[in-house]
Parts: structure tokens; sequence; C-alpha cells
């Protein structure tokens, strides 16, 4: 059947449904990447003398002139008959029309124009959810524009943050959470893709903003979110380091490092991570669990995670779990309890069961990293190189960040150009902690500078000090 023919069907089988209506039972058979069969498809109708191609055509181009030159007013008009008679007809209704009522929304004074212009945003996402099948048809495989329910979900998570404050009365940090909660969610459950990293920062954005405004009621939540936000992000790293298309592993670099810096920054900023506070909560709940073989692992990690791996309430969570069942985890932390009793031997001992505990030698390499950590705290830096060196035996991925933490040994002790070879070292060995190991060596190139100015500073200070002395000699007992 030829295309106009085909028009000619659509338009006699559409002409008396309704606007969202008219595209439930749509031929799958039809080619929506022609414009033209999808501009006469997406055409109510109501100009039957008209062209429907050229009619609707002339919107859309309309509407990338009006967007070009930011006339928001122009093109909200444009885009309203747009959205209302051909919802079908171009993605980039949604793109830019969403781009453009943000524009309105936050240029407008009139808070009632606000208000309609919020509920026209709100209504955009919904109709490209309702239309999502088709839009997506119109657009060749591998092009930019196509979307799954997830990402349309915090798209609208998004717009509802930057839009809502001021303007929807109902509008609450927890309504925006429940948002990118469930736009998260679904991109999981829909697979395909994994969730992107600005989607991430965003979501842990508004975890913080929960948690500053509920007087430290959503501490456990924020720090969980944290946990999990920065897991998904370092495991995509992980990824970036597997891919061998040098292209496609930067991409995914620079994806997700600026989120994990941003996740990691916040969450130092919080003061979430307050020591006492951090004790304070847990020291109840971990009682409360004490056989909660899971809750115990959690509190663990949260509390070794925030330099709490020293705090009674982390040995007692360590004590009730080894009881339960050794884990790596639990054999941890009676390391760091037998260390604090000052019993080297069991403390290597529980470390050496921790790696015993694991299944993998990927595991066991994150252990030792683990142990190095916590012998580079308690300042036993001999020892910690050992254990970095172990965990590039066990795993040879493992390199870049051993060698990020030989840097900081390094930087402890003062040897500065050797911390920033080992920086070097790091980038070459690992992809996925580039980003990290360059922000290290410019403040270990910092640390350096401020270093040599200090030693200048004393060696002229003793210089002026000798020669003081000096003189002093000369005029007391006429010695120079």
């Amino acid at each position: 059947m030829k295309i106009r023919n085909i028009a000619l069907a659509l338009t006699l089988t559409f002409t008396a449904l309704p606007t969202f209506a008219q595209y439930e039972n749509l031929d799958s058979s039809i080619d929506l990447t022609n414009d033209e069969v999808r501009y006469r498809v997406a055409y109510i109708g109501t100009e039957p003398a008209e062209d429907p191609s050229k009619l609707v055509g002339g919107y859309v181009t309309m509407l990338q002139m009006y967007y070009n030159s930011q006339n928001w007013a122009e093109m909200y008009d444009n885009w309203k008959w747009l959205i209302k008679n051909t919802p079908i007809a171009t993605v980039t209704l949604y793109a830019r029309g969403a781009w453009m009522l943000y524009n309105l929304i936050k240029t407008e004074t009139d808070v009632e124009k606000k208000k309609v212009y919020l509920a026209d945003l709100m209504n955009l996402f919904d109709t490209r959810m309702k239309y999502l099948k088709y839009l997506n048809a119109s657009i060749p495989e591998g092009k930019r524009g196509r979307a799954t329910e997830g990402d349309v979900l915090i798209a609208k998570a998004d717009y509802y943050y930057l839009c809502g404050y001021g303007v929807d009365p109902e509008y609450t940090y927890n309504k925006i959470y429940d948002m990118y909660a469930k736009g998260i969610k679904a991109i999981n459950e829909e697979g395909g893709h994994e969730v992107s990293g600005a989607y991430i920062r965003n979501s842990f954005r508004v975890s913080y903003e929960l948690y500053k405004a509920s007087n430290d009621y959503y501490r456990e939540q924020f720090l969980n979110d944290y946990l999990n936000n920065k897991e998904v992000c370092e495991k995509m790293l992980q990824l970036a380091k597997e891919e061998t298309d040098p292209e496609k592993a930067m991409k995914i670099v620079n994806d997700y490092d600026q989120p994990l810096a941003y996740i990691e920054q916040t969450f130092i900023e919080s003061g979430a991570a307050n020591r006492d506070q951090l004790i304070a909560l847990f020291t109840p709940k971990v009682e409360q669990n004490k056989d909660n073989l899971n809750y115990l692992r959690s509190a663990m990690t949260v509390l070794s995670s925030n330099e709490c791996d020293d705090a009674e309430v982390y040995y007692k969570a360590a004590e009730y779990a080894y009881a339960i069942e050794p884990t790596y985890e639990s054999a941890i932390g009676m390391a760091s309890l037998s260390k604090k009793e000052g019993n080297m031997q069991a403390m290597l001992t529980y470390y050496e069961k921790a790696i015993e505990l694991c299944k993998t030698d990927a595991t066991r390499g994150r252990i030792c990293l683990i142990i190095a950590t916590s012998l580079i705290n308690s300042k036993q830096y001999t020892g910690a190189l050992v254990y970095l060196d172990k965990a590039i035996g066990y795993n040879a991925d493992l390199a870049g960040r051993a060698n990020l933490q030989k840097a900081a040994v390094n930087t402890a002790l003062g040897q500065y150009d050797q911390a920033i070879a080992y920086c070097d070292k790091a980038s070459e060995a690992d992809i996925t902690v580039s980003g990290a190991a360059n922000r290290l060596a410019n403040r270990i190139k910092e640390a350096q500078a401020n270093a040599a100015a200090n030693a200048r500073a004393k060696a002229a200070y003793d210089a002026f000090v000798a020669k003081q002395k000096a003189e002093e000699d000369f005029w007391s007992g006429g010695k120079k």
C-alpha cells in the first residue's frame, strides 16, 4: 500500500477518536521513522483540506526556530498545539518542551502562571510515558532520544526538584525522594542500561536535603544512601576497567567519577558521619538487633566506613556477629578489638582468619586493602605496605587502588616524590582511579610545596640565630 493510501486509511480510522485515544491500536508495521508518515499518523485532521504532514512539519519547524532563539513565550503557544494534537510527532516536544517550561517557570513572576507551567511540565512527562513506545519507535536504533519508563520518571523528578519549590504547595523532599526511588527502581527492573551517574548524584542530593531538613531523623537512611550510591559508582568504574574499548571505558569514567567525588565530598560536609552521633545512633540498635546478623553486618559497615571502628559499639557488633557466624567482616572487627587490647598476635590471627573466610581471591585482595587501611590509620606503615603487596598478589586488578594507598603512606612519611610517582602508577594501572589519583597528586604537590617553604623558612631562621649568636660571642668574648 502506498504512503498516501496508508495516510487516508489512518485518517478515516482516527477522525472520530479523542486526542489521547487514537494511538492505542496503532498498526505496528507503520514506519514511524519516516517524518511524513509519522506526521500524518500524529495529526488529528481538524483541517481536512490541509496536508497534515506539511502542517505538522511547519509547527515542528517553528518549534525549533523558537527554541534556538529562546523565544519561550511564542514557543509555548506552538508547543501547546503540538502536544495536544500530535503527541507522537517528534520526541523534541518533550526534551525541548521541558527546558522551555523550566525557563518560563524561572522567569515568570506571577505565581498562578508558574502553577500552570508546572502543571504543564508534569503533564508533559505523563504524556511521554503514555506514548513512549510510539516515540521510541520513531527513533532509529542507536540514536539519541530513546528512553525507558525509568528515565522519564527520573527526568520528571529532576524537573520537579528544580521547579516545584515555591510553586507547588505540596512540594516536599519526601515527595521528590520517592519520585527518584520509583524511577531508579524502574530502571533496575527494566534492564537494558544502568542508572546514570547524573541520576545517582541528583537523587543523593535530595537524600542530603531530606537529611538536613529532618533534624537528624533520616540520618540512618542518608548513611545507607551514601553507601549504596557509592557502591554503584564504584562498581560502574570497575566495569570501565574491564572494558576493552578505551573510548567506552572513558565514557563510563566521565559518567561516574564526578558523581562519586560529589557523593563523597557531600557526605564529608554533611556531618552525618559525626563520630559521637553515630555511636549514639547505633549503640541501642546493635543491642536490639544482637541476634540479627544482617543488621550487625550493616552496622559494622557504616561504622567502619566512618572511622568508628575503634568504638565500643563496633566491637560489640563484631562480637555478636562473630558468635552467630564468623564472617570476614566480623573477623576484621575482632582484629580491631584485639589491637585495642594490645594483643597484636590475636590481631594478626583474626586478620588472617578474615582472609581465610573470603571465598575468592578478588575478595581476599579487597580485604587486604581494608587491613592495610587499618594499619595506616594506626601508623603501622611497614605492615600496611606488606598487605598492599598481598592485595596485588591476590588480585592484580587492585594495583591502582593499592598504589593510591602506597601514595598515602609515602605522603605520611614525607616522601613526596615517591608518593606522586605512586599516584602516576595508580592512574596507569587503573583508569577508574585516575580522577582520584590526580586529585591526590595535586594535594601532595601542595603539601610538598608547603614543606619546602617551611624548610626554607626554618633554614633562614637557623642562619639568623647562628649569626646573632656569633655576634653575641664576639662582643662578649672577643670571638667571631
